[in-house]
């Protein structure tokens, strides 16, 4: 049972929606309930000085002040200052009248004995002329009594709950809950036999929540903590698995909703979110159990924060109270929304004509409680309404789509209410949201739903920020990298064959980059114009075509600059990047290069200005201003829809890493990346692409995934990681199979066959091998590209409805493929290689013996997929 003292905190996570109280508190303070001990009789008197409890009312005068004549030290039980009587006094200058005193009370001790025994036998002499009742109601054990059997004190006082939360634009002002409840404490009167009490529900902004707290604090008010618990809240997840289809985000009958139903089931994803986070009916509960527990409380005010008590309300509603309340338990109290919150001000204290979802008051021995599984914004407090039958104008018994948790039955109290006064709610900052019209209840309802979800989103941004850096690789694996080098550097031998072969391949690309790009080359004698015109084939090249090889060979020379140390392949590296992403000229040779000759000056003050301060251009590799040969980008967005550039993304970052580019080109660069990404996310042509059932819209998912890890937008980034586990049980059956590949397969052959293509490629096995493996590969580096991001779940072994899963599915493909000729091994060496690493970078539950059956069998048979040629070396270097 809860402690009737406040300013406390308490933890309601798994708290029910029966009348039980709810589990220990979370954070202890010394002020908390939780740490005021409740004593024994035994000790009551060694500790009568020691007991003090903090009820946010104004300080009482200092007990250390206080003297022995003038009655002691005083303790503080429930509201209640009790002080120890003194019986006898002692003069302490007379020896005899001390003696005399101890006679006198010695004696009068067996008196008193005996006129209790006299007093017993008399009483219970005439006991059949007496009925004592005893009953559980009438009594109650105190802990003062060590467990004595005392009467209950009388119930009649009134308690009034303000639940704060948390701010949610657009539906609420920033900053609209703080001012109101400044109003509230300001100007709200005090009312008899009235205490108020606010609760602070999990506001997951401390600098908010200590806001609260020092307001409520400078009024004296009484408070009880509900804590947010942030390793709680990151331990649940969305719900993708409850819809009709699977990914039924995606789906055509997803698609044919309204804008409206189509926000409503995205807010059902964010279900369990929601209910913790926002704790709407948790915190109203937790008010309801906590005043049950007060021994003289007997009406129960649970009402939201921003609820405005007046003067004639209150008495309305205690004056309904006093005349019904000894047959009625629940009392519905309408609520009308102000425009303007200084209309209280102005002694217009009469009962509203407009009337809205009203608050409910309860008796203490009421055994309702409000549905902890309805969610905020989907019939939180609708739902209890509905039991009572109070608004049965609303059919919530009619279900409206399948996934929603249905409503619970009519209470056995239904019809036990009575409609009583009214309450005010403050201005949330919106006038629009606030008139008494249809269109603002639409509104309103729309901009909660966009408000919940903005906020559970801001949330999970703001936690995985905390780990998250945008500049991290998110395709291959740091630390993986650094010991493949180390290796090298060790002599290892099939390392360094390995490196002898990237070593080969990327001569041959620096050879024809350096002979491509001498048009584009800054030289000394070229003036800052540059060339009059580019050449014919490079300005009539369609990008399209050359996007994949150009990835390829960016990514070639970087790494190779990464692991063989030489500066070379860098460095044309980094000037592919300026030709074909930033439009500037190559330069031919970085280490001879100046500034100072694309600007004559002859005062020399930059040769006196370039080692000063914090810029040491005589550090960089490359100038700071790299000179444009045109304002228009060669590579279009639609161009990187048909492309995997994740290689491609984390090169440049190893080029600006080590100084290859220079710190403007890639701010430059994430611009760019950033447009591509708009594109993506808001073109019809990508959102067509988000809908594909086949390895195309798995493509989306990764390029959108690393677009938004190079640009720094983490809430997209988020979005994108989790819900793409809905394609999983849509892609995958259980045993591993790829149906909507197989069809996108059989669609191509016939598309073929009907125009009269043939090629020895376009077999049904090997094409179907190709793409079933080039599904996988995406779906694989999706895979660890979230694991190396460590701020979104694991989809390595997220496991779907129908038990699909990729982690299995990968390795059934593997297992087919196992025995098949040399060249087909070859082809899914980069597949077993990825995988290898996907197991190792994952935890596995201990009871999954399906996926510690997958991941030994990988780590032993990885290795028999072994390729020599290029691309495979390429894929060795993917982790």
């Amino acid at each position: 049972m809860f402690s009737p003292y406040i300013k406390h905190d308490v933890d309601v996570a798994r708290s029910s929606s029966s009348a039980s109280p709810p589990p220990s508190p979370v954070n202890k303070k010394p002020h908390d309930f939780q740490n005021t001990t409740q004593r024994r009789m035994g000790n009551l008197s060694s500790h009568l000085s020691d007991i003090t409890v903090d009820l946010g009312y104004p300080p009482r005068r200092d007990s250390s002040k206080r003297t022995p004549s003038s009655g002691g030290s005083y303790f503080s039980i429930k509201d209640k200052v009790l002080e120890p009587r003194r019986f006898f006094q002692y003069n302490n200058n007379n020896g005899n009248s001390r003696k005399y005193r101890r006679q006198r009370t010695r004696w009068g001790r067996v008196a008193l004995l005996g006129a209790g025994l006299l007093l017993f036998i008399f009483i219970f002499g005439y006991i059949p002329f007496f009925n004592f009742a005893k009953t559980a109601s009438s009594l109650s054990s105190s802990p003062l009594a060590g467990g004595a059997i005392t009467a209950e004190p009388q119930r009649d006082q009134l308690l009034l709950y303000r639940i704060i939360g948390n701010d949610l634009p657009p539906r609420h002002k920033e900053g609209q809950t703080l001012s109101n409840l400044h109003f509230i404490l300001e100007h709200e009167p005090s009312f008899p036999n009235l205490r108020k009490i606010f609760l602070l529900n999990r506001i997951s902004d401390p600098s908010s929540e200590a806001a609260v707290v020092r307001l409520l604090e400078k009024y004296n008010m009484e408070y009880i903590r509900v804590p947010f618990v942030e390793e709680e809240y990151k331990q649940i997840d969305f719900r993708l698995e409850h819809f009709t289809e699977p990914d039924f985000l995606h789906s055509d009958d997803y698609r044919r909703l309204s804008k409206v139903a189509k926000l409503r089931a995205l807010d059902y994803t964010y279900h369990d979110k929601n209910l913790y986070a926002m704790n709407n009916n948790g915190g109203r509960n937790t008010a309801i159990q906590h005043g049950r527990s007060i021994s003289n409380a007997r009406w129960i005010m649970p009402f939201d924060g921003n609820c405005y008590l007046s003067h004639n309300a209150f008495n309305e509603i205690k004056s309904q109270l006093d005349r019904h309340g000894a047959e009625t338990k629940y009392f519905i109290v309408p609520m009308t929304r102000l425009l303007n919150n200084s209309v209280l001000l102005n002694n217009q204290d009469e009962r509203p004509k407009i009337h809205e979802e009203p608050q409910i008051i309860f008796r203490y021995d009421s055994t309702e409680e409000y549905n902890l599984n309805m969610r905020y914004g989907r019939r939180s407090k609708l739902e209890l309404l509905w039991r009572l039958g109070a608004k049965e104008d609303r059919r919530l018994n009619k279900p409206t789509v399948a996934w929603e948790p249905m409503e619970r039955p009519y209470s056995k109290d239904k019809g036990n209410f009575r409609t009583i006064g009214w309450v005010f709610r403050l201005f949330s900052g919106n006038p629009k949201q606030e008139e008494n019209k249809k269109e603002a209840s639409s509104i309103r309802a729309f901009n909660r739903l966009l408000a919940i979800q903005s906020s559970l989103d801001g949330l999970d941004e703001r936690i995985a920020r905390r780990t998250f850096r945008q500049d991290r690789l998110f395709l291959y694996n740091e630390t993986e990298m650094a010991g493949i080098r180390q290796a090298y550097w060790s002599k290892d031998k099939e390392v360094m064959n390995m490196m002898e072969e990237l070593e080969n391949r990327a001569d041959t690309i620096l050879h024809e980059t350096q002979e491509r790009l001498a048009p584009m080359s800054v030289t000394d004698d070229m003036d800052s114009t540059g060339p009059e015109e580019l050449p014919l084939s490079f300005a009539k090249e369609d990008a399209s075509s050359y996007l994949g090889p150009l990835s390829q060979n960016v990514t070639t020379l970087t790494l190779a600059n990464y692991f063989l140390g030489s500066e070379k392949y860098g460095r044309w590296a980094a000037n592919l990047v300026r030709v074909y992403f930033l439009n500037e000229f190559a330069l031919e040779d970085q280490d001879e290069y100046s500034s100072a000759r694309m600007i004559p000056d002859n005062t020399h003050l930059l040769d006196f200005l370039s080692d000063q301060g914090y810029s040491f251009p005589s550090l960089s590799r490359v100038p700071r201003v790299v000179p444009k040969y045109n304002s228009n980008r060669i590579i279009n967005a639609s161009d990187l829809t048909k492309t995997d550039i994740t290689a491609l993304l984390d090169s440049m970052r190893l080029l600006r890493r080590t100084q290859m580019l220079t710190h403007k080109e890639y701010i430059e660069l994430q611009a760019t990346i950033a447009e591509v990404l708009e594109f993506l996310v808001t073109s019809p042509t990508g959102i067509h692409l988000a809908q594909m059932t086949d390895h195309r819209g798995v493509l989306y998912d990764l390029q959108v995934t690393a677009l938004a890890a190079f640009t720094d937008d983490v809430k997209l980034l988020l979005r994108v990681a989790n819900r793409c586990r809905m394609r999983i049980g849509k892609q995958f059956l259980a045993d591993g199979s790829q149906p909507y590949q197989d069809a996108s397969v059989q669609t191509r052959l016939q598309s073929l066959s009907s125009s009269g293509t043939t090629t020895s490629g376009n077999d049904p096995g090997s094409l179907l091998l190709q793409f079933e493996t080039l599904n996988l590969q995406y779906w694989t580096m999706l895979a660890r590209g979230i694991q190396n991001t460590g701020v979104a779940k694991d989809i390595w072994h997220y496991t779907g409805k129908n038990f699909g899963r990729i982690s299995h599915a990968v390795v059934a493909h593997l297992k087919k493929h196992a025995t098949s000729s040399p060249h087909v091994k070859a082809q899914l060496a980069p597949l077993a290689r990825m995988a290898r690493y996907a197991f190792l970078f994952t935890d596995i539950d201990p009871t999954r013996q399906d996926i510690i059956a997958d991941r030994q069998w990988i780590l032993d048979y990885a290795s028999d997929f072994q390729t020599t040629d290029e691309s495979g070396t390429m894929a060795y270097l993917i982790h």
